[in-house]
């Protein structure tokens, strides 16, 4: 009797032994999960920002900004290249100053605190992918999860790309960490053109992506500057207004025609949807490389929340911008959960 209380007893020790392990476990997980989700970047030293001598950077939501030297590039396509478009005229252009560009699109973790704060996710998750109907009148992406993570934000709408830049202007002048004469922005599409380029003269940047896209399949890479999908990704929105390229060499370039329709660069991972289509799919490569390759141009409405459009901002000299034009059929506004 006595052998048996005491196995007894060493059985209860094992089993509560096993059981503090396991809750420990769980506990370190736990820890683990709630780090990543609330990480954030030290604050980084305003000098060399200030004076653009760091050669990259991150700030505070972790947004890491990658120096992008001026210099000079050929703009456009030439005529022979597989998948032009008739708007890509060849011209040399000159960016005259350095400027830093983010590496990565714009992250949902990092959109959301900066745009609606407040952003609490009122729909069930839906679906196999476990995630949620648009979270839209929230400045939502498109599929939101339930928490806020790490995945690029979509179905940004044009001014709402402008009016982020804009609060991260603030923020950061506020910091201390804005150099004179700069701000945070969407980039030209001449800058956008040249940092993708990275010095490179061809269709894409990279041999791998290129051949990955003319057999219809997604291939994300860094360029030589350091920045991450150029090629994939998501549709990204530039400052310009859609419009013919002026003929002759230009600085600096930037147009503003009538606000009508703003000018979204690079691709996204279903790179063979046209997003103004109805998702048609490509079976031709010369049509599968139209919106994907360094040159590609396309346009969206600026107050319209597309899938797989996003932004990734610079910060570089500043540059007035005038109101677009928005048609108010297509101007979504602030959405009501239930329009949403």
């Amino acid at each position: 009797e006595t052998r048996d209380k005491r196995q007894e007893t060493r059985d209860r020790r094992q089993e509560t032994g096993e059981a503090m392990k396991h809750t420990t476990t769980m506990l370190v997980a736990l820890t683990v999960l709630i780090t990543a989700a609330t990480v954030c970047a030290a604050a980084p030293d305003a000098g060399p920002i200030v004076s653009m001598q760091a050669e990259n950077f991150a700030l505070p939501d972790t947004i890491e900004m990658v120096k992008i030297p001026a210099g000079k590039f050929v703009m456009g396509s030439p005529k022979d290249e597989l998948g032009r478009g008739a708007d890509e005229a060849q011209r040399t252009v000159t960016i005259s100053k350095p400027f830093y560009m983010a590496k990565f699109e714009i992250k949902q973790n990092q959109y959301i605190p900066m745009m609606r704060p407040e952003y609490k996710p009122i729909f069930r998750r839906q679906g196999p992918g476990g995630k949620t109907l648009p979270e839209l009148h929230q400045h939502g992406a498109w599929q939101s999860d339930a928490v806020p993570g790490s995945q690029v934000m979509d179905a940004v709408q044009w001014i709402h790309a402008v009016e982020f830049c804009q609060k991260l202007s603030e923020r950061e002048n506020a910091a201390g960490r804005l150099p004179k004469g700069y701000e945070y922005r969407l980039p030209t599409e001449a800058e956008w053109e040249y940092a993708c380029r990275a010095g490179t003269t061809s269709a894409f940047n990279n041999e791998q992506t290129e051949k990955s896209a003319e057999e219809g399949r997604a291939h994300r890479a860094t360029n030589k500057f350091g920045l991450a999908d150029m090629h994939m990704g998501v549709l990204e929105w530039v400052l310009d207004d859609y419009a013919p390229y002026k003929s002759g060499p230009a600085t600096d370039p930037v147009s503003f025609v009538n606000g009508k329709n703003k000018v979204v660069r690079g691709g996204h991972d279903g790179f063979n949807d046209d997003p103004r289509a109805g998702n048609r799919h490509y079976s031709k490569a010369e049509d599968r490389l139209r919106y994907v390759r360094s040159a590609s141009r396309g346009w969206l409405m600026p107050a319209w929340p597309y899938p797989k459009v996003g932004f990734r901002p610079v910060l570089a000299p500043k540059i007035e911008v005038p109101k677009p034009n928005v048609d108010p059929k297509y101007n979504l506004g602030v959405l009501t959960p239930y329009d949403s």
